[in-house]
């Protein structure tokens, strides 16, 4: 490992508690052969635009051994946003006491049952402490940079052979929470809510009406045909908000598990062999796990991360990937309940009490996604009531990459009547 230590966002601002103190008992377990910490360097862990609901550091600490040999050690440090930077808004949803519960208790839970079937798979980077500070929730992480672990370009979509890996991991992830929850009844009951909750309806509501011009006004320059009727069609803040809610109905007669929430391309992470190929592949952020149809995930997915050449294509084979391996697994975690039938699971992605996350996805994601990075691009300013806010929002959704993909996924998407709002209306 070099010396040479690169900062991503030099914007970022570290608390000064963040320091080798803090991390003393993280050291004392995970290398328990140092004598004294000789540099410690905190920087972001990641461009800005990458993360949105937390503030991600990568820790450098250099390390004199027992045997006088000199080590670097990196960790990830995650912690909540500073409340003047939109944080407010993200601890409304409890977020992170949820996340540290899926690192303590589910995912290596998960990851047993796998295990005592004979099978190893790992899902989730290793977690090495957790801890509620002054009402905040911190972790660290190993870092997986180390193991040639990285992104992808968001930007560019993901090719075939990692849609199909991140299927088979989502797959393994959703069938051990099933099984999980077979044996072990229901998850609590903060785990019924995910980005929607019934008590932020102002965030939802605030967020759709700040949006809502700005997005009309784009959706006249992607080049479909018919625009005007695209934008006569577009949701009511009531028929928003009812939408939202109901994808809070969960159907106990349909295959459930506890869904990922916030599945997409920048949320996984991958290494690769020496030729370039795929290698691993492992899921990272847990904070918005929600228990109930799969298709929740499949369409969040599936229109945030595919590339764009393959997106619609695909898009039924997608579904079938994934089933495929969720078939296997529950079969090898010997699942008791009747295995899930692909033509349930592909009628289930067109469902009303799904279709929060395909039209959430187009509003929310997809148009920062596809955005270069920029140290504008922050939750802050994106929900700012500015005029540096709006303008913004409507470079983002103006951007002709965000066009050319809007301009065949939107009537897909309306075709099939998943984004029929009048269905809505009480």
């Amino acid at each position: 490992m070099t010396d040479e230590i690169v900062n991503p966002n030099e914007h970022l601002i570290i608390p000064d508690w963040i320091n080798e103190k803090y991390f003393e008992k993280v050291l004392a377990q995970d290398e328990p052969d140092h004598v004294k910490v000789l540099k410690f360097t905190p920087v972001a862990a990641i461009p800005p635009g990458e993360n949105f609901t937390s503030t991600m550091l990568r820790i450098y600490i250099k390390l004199e051994m027992k045997d006088g040999t000199i080590k670097t050690k990196t960790y990830i440090f995650k912690t909540m946003l500073p409340d003047e930077r939109g944080g407010n808004d993200i601890n409304q949803f409890g977020l992170f006491p949820k996340e540290a519960k899926m690192y303590e208790t589910y995912l290596p839970a998960y990851e047993k049952l796998y295990k005592d079937a004979g099978w190893d798979i790992q899902l989730a980077p290793k977690c090495l402490h957790t801890e509620e500070r002054n009402g905040d929730i911190h972790f660290i992480f190993e870092d997986l940079s180390v193991k040639q672990f990285k992104n992808v370009d968001r930007t560019k979509g993901l090719d075939m052979d990692h849609m199909t890996r991140a299927l088979h991991k989502l797959a393994e992830y959703h069938a051990a929470s099933a099984v999980y929850e077979e044996q072990n009844g229901p998850y609590p009951k903060e785990f019924l809510e995910g980005f929607v909750t019934r008590d932020v309806k102002k965030f939802h509501v605030d967020g759709f009406n700040l949006k809502e011009k700005s997005f009309k006004k784009a959706m006249l320059t992607w080049g479909m045909q018919d625009a005007e009727n695209y934008v006569k069609a577009f949701p009511t803040t009531e028929q928003y908000w009812a939408q939202c809610l109901s994808t809070l109905d969960v159907d106990p007669s349909e295959f459930n598990v506890l869904n990922h929430g916030d599945f997409w391309s920048s949320n996984l992470m991958s290494s690769y062999f020496p030729d370039g190929s795929l290698d691993k592949l492992i899921l990272i952020d847990f904070q918005i796990t929600m228990w109930g149809s799969p298709a929740k995930d499949l369409l969040f997915f599936i229109i945030l991360s595919a590339a764009t050449d393959l997106r619609l294509k695909e898009f039924e084979n997608f579904v079938r990937i994934y089933w495929d391996r969720l078939v296997e697994c529950l079969k090898v975690l010997k699942f008791k309940k009747p295995l899930p039938q692909l033509r349930d699971l592909q009628s289930s992605m067109y469902k009303k009490t799904h279709s929060f996350y395909a039209f959430f996805s187009l509003l929310n994601h997809l148009p920062i996604i596809l955005f270069p990075t920029d140290k504008d691009s922050n939750l802050h300013n994106l929900n700012a009531e500015t005029e540096e806010g709006e303008s913004l929002r409507l470079r983002m959704l103006s951007n002709p990459a965000f066009g050319s993909v809007m301009k065949d996924l939107y009537p897909f998407l309306y075709n099939r009547g998943i984004l029929n709002y009048e269905d809505y209306d009480v």
